[in-house]
């Protein structure tokens, strides 16, 4: 019977933070995507709009409308700044999970592989031990 990789609860913890990172980046990357949308319909919008200005009072209007759109469109693109800032974010960690759970992959592999030597030398050792056996039975 092979002996049971001592460090296996800590395995599958780091897993569990893989998992997990590998969530929060696909909801980082989601709300990229989502915020990419947003930003292309507004813009589409905004440059849609051509005002009349036959008056005075339509031109006030426009001009409002403009810096309006332009202040907007700045906080729209803070907040793609920021979006982005925790996709980087969500990425690092990721990395750093998958980087903690492959050192520890990398033992329980080796450890598997030493199982599996440790019980083929048993079997040998039996059926030597066996063989030997039968040879003195038979002088």
């Amino acid at each position: 019977m092979t002996k049971a990789f001592r460090l296996g609860g800590l395995l599958r913890y780091r897993r569990l933070q893989e998992d997990q990172a590998s969530a929060n980046l696909a909801r980082a990357n989601a709300s990229r995507r989502t915020h990419a949308q947003r930003m292309a319909a507004v813009r589409g919008e905004l440059s849609e709009g051509d005002a009349d200005v036959s008056s005075v009072i339509a031109l006030k209007a426009a001009a409002a409308a403009r810096a309006t759109s332009r202040s907007l469109l700045l906080e729209l693109q803070t907040l793609g700044a920021v979006i982005d800032a925790d996709a980087q974010s969500a990425q690092a960690a990721l990395v750093a999970a998958k980087m903690a759970a492959s050192s520890l992959e990398k033992l329980a592999d080796q450890h598997e592989k030493d199982s599996v030597e440790a019980q083929l030398l048993d079997e040998q050792k039996y059926l030597d031990e066996l063989a030997l056996t039968r040879k003195v039975g038979k002088l």
